[in-house]
């Protein structure tokens, strides 16, 4: 199983200023693509983590220092997990293939928010050496509040770099299984569409925060022409708690 990150920049909380430390665990399900993906590998229990400071935050998967903070700017670098990849006996198909790793990737990001409706663009490299692939993310969003409540919906685009979509979704040469149906494939750049949701509550008064969230991708013709994938959309869920320390 190659573990999912439980929140990214689609699935963060919505920031008011500055939020004390919370810690807290979530369940996250991930239908990847793959045909025949093992249903036991789509769902996995990790941490949450969130913190939002004058200058450092921790956002789920994300980290990262804002070097301009003044409404309705935020200009910050990051680092951020990409939970991608799988393990070769995740499906039938995937056998004989190597491992795909997650990676850790490092770029930065511009956000800006007069008020509840904002736009946001970031742009991120892998620096593991595994995929050596390349995202960038154009984002628009809506934040609201309404009593303990608290909501952030989105859509947007993600460009996938070609070292990204071969990585994850290309077979090598060596990997070539005929028995299988798992022909030689090479991918490239491709561009999807990115709709997410997530919904909190915390009241006031309480140092307990409780979110779930959905994520959904509509990919392209370069995952959906991969010997090795079913599918060219992509489901993600989290559900969670946390407490907020210091609050």
């Amino acid at each position: 199983m190659r573990k999912t990150c439980l929140a990214d920049d689609e699935l963060a909380v919505p920031a008011a200023g500055k939020r004390p430390i919370t810690l807290g665990i979530g369940a996250v399900y991930k239908d990847k693509p793959y045909r025949g993906y093992d249903d036991d590998e789509k769902t996995s229990f990790l941490p949450l983590v969130l913190f939002e400071g004058e200058r450092f935050f921790v956002r789920g998967s994300n980290v990262g220092w804002k070097f301009v903070n003044t409404n309705p700017w935020e200009v910050a670098i990051k680092g951020e997990f990409w939970g991608d990849g799988y393990d070769n006996d995740d499906a039938n198909i995937l056998e004989g293939m190597d491992n795909r790793d997650p990676s850790f990737a490092l770029g930065g990001h511009v956000i800006w928010k007069p008020q509840k409706f904002g736009l946001s663009f970031s742009a991120a490299s892998d620096v593991t050496g595994n995929s050596d692939g390349t995202q960038v993310k154009g984002t628009a969003f809506y934040d609201n509040r309404v009593g303990s409540w608290f909501y952030r919906a989105s859509g947007g685009v993600v460009w996938n770099s070609e070292d990204y979509i071969d990585y994850y979704y290309g077979v090598e040469n060596d990997e070539v299984d005929l028995n299988l149906g798992r022909t030689a494939y090479e991918g490239d750049d491709e561009t999807w569409v990115r709709l997410g949701l997530v919904l909190g509550y915390q009241r006031p008064e309480s140092k307990w925060m409780f979110l779930v969230g959905t994520r959904y991708d509509f990919m392209g013709d370069e995952v959906d022409d991969s010997p090795i994938t079913s599918d060219d959309k992509m489901f993600m869920g989290f559900a969670g708690f946390g407490y907020s320390f210091g609050k």
